[in-house]
Parts: structure tokens; C-alpha cells; sequence
């Protein structure tokens, strides 16, 4: 006969057992249909701003839209995309994804840059990049799945600190600020990608 105590600290270990059993197929549960889940490829690129698809980088009668300062300009990590008109008539203009992906990234970043949404991006040869939308003047989509073209957010001004306009990059996983924000200008330019290049390649 097992004495009342031995019994007690026999049961509760049982019961213990039982439990660290049972979360770790959960967990197992759990981490299986994370893995299973299909991963949103981006098969596809566009412009981040416009009622179209895809604008030209030039001040045309094409589409309304240029690009104010070029990627590597003034050692630029990015494109400066400004509305024909200037100064601040882009202001609130809507801002898109250029690609199916997942925002990694949506907040205030600070002085210089104001809202920041930053989308990671899974490309059909099993690499990633991500695209940086800064100067934001509101962030539509803080979180989540996000579709090409799907509206993100508006063209601000980074709280007064610039003209209206969207600053967009683009980078690869070799960026030394992959999903994180820092810094606009550099003369080192190691996981940043031509934006419009990139998007005319893989549109």
C-alpha cells in the first residue's frame, strides 16, 4: 500500500508529465502549420505611387509623376517621387505596395523621416528584398498581408522637415539595415537596390 504522501507527489508528477506532453505536441501542432502555411511569393513589381502601374522617372505629359532625386544622387539610397506640379501638391496622395509581401515594419521613425512602412517580399528564386516607403504623412497598413498595389498609406512631409514627397528603397537581404531605419544618404551602397530598375526587370 503506497502511503498518502508518496501517493500525492506520485500523481502530481503524473500530472506534470501529462501536461509538458501535451504542450509540446501543441507546439509541435503549432510550429507544423506555421511551416505548412504557403509563403506569398511576389511574382511581381510596380510603382509605388500613381494611378498606374508603372510611370516614368522623367518630368513627362506620360503620367504625373517624377523622380526628384535619383538612387546613388547625392549618395541617395533611394528615389525621391514627386508629383508634376511640386512643392506640396503631392501632400495625402495615395502610396501603394509594390508587391505582394508582409509589412515587417509601419512606425514613426523619427526626426528625417517621419512614418516609415517597411514590406519584406518573397521572390519566386527563394530570395527576399524589402521596400522602404518613408516621409509618410499616415500609415494605412501597420501590420500584416499586404497585396501589389494595395493602398499603404499617404505622401507626407516627415512632420514638416521636407516638401511633400515619397522616399522609396529597395534592398536585398545583404543590407546592413535589413528592416530597420537609419539612414537616407551613404556612400555605401551594399543591399540597396535601384528601385525603378529592379521594378522595370521584374514588372
Amino acid at each position: 500500500m503506497i502511503k498518502k504522501p508518496l501517493f500525492l507527489i506520485l500523481l502530481l508528477l503524473s500530472c506534470i508529465f501529462l501536461s509538458c506532453s501535451k504542450s509540446s505536441k501543441q507546439n509541435t501542432s503549432e510550429t507544423q502549420s506555421e511551416s505548412e502555411k504557403p509563403k506569398i511569393i511576389a511574382k511581381s513589381f510596380a510603382y509605388p505611387i500613381g494611378e498606374k502601374e508603372f510611370i516614368t522617372e522623367a518630368k513627362d505629359k506620360k503620367d504625373k509623376w517624377y523622380n526628384a532625386q535619383d538612387f546613388g544622387e547625392n549618395r541617395h539610397l533611394g528615389e525621391d517621387w514627386n508629383i508634376n506640379s511640386g512643392g506640396n501638391t503631392d501632400c495625402g496622395e495615395p502610396v501603394f505596395a509594390a508587391a505582394d509581401g508582409i509589412v515587417t515594419y509601419a512606425d514613426d521613425a523619427g526626426t528625417g523621416w517621419g512614418n516609415v512602412i517597411i514590406i519584406t517580399h518573397n521572390l519566386p528564386n527563394g530570395e527576399k528584398v524589402q521596400t522602404l516607403y518613408g516621409h509618410l504623412e499616415k500609415i494605412l497598413k501597420s501590420s500584416g498581408e499586404v497585396k501589389k498595389r494595395e493602398k499603404i498609406g499617404t505622401i507626407g512631409n516627415a512632420d514638416g522637415k521636407y516638401l511633400c514627397h515619397l522616399h522609396f528603397e529597395l534592398r536585398d537581404e545583404s543590407c546592413l539595415l535589413w528592416n530597420k531605419v537609419f539612414i537616407g544618404y551613404s556612400p555605401v551602397r551594399k543591399g540597396w537596390l535601384d528601385p525603378s530598375d529592379f521594378i522595370d526587370k521584374n514588372s
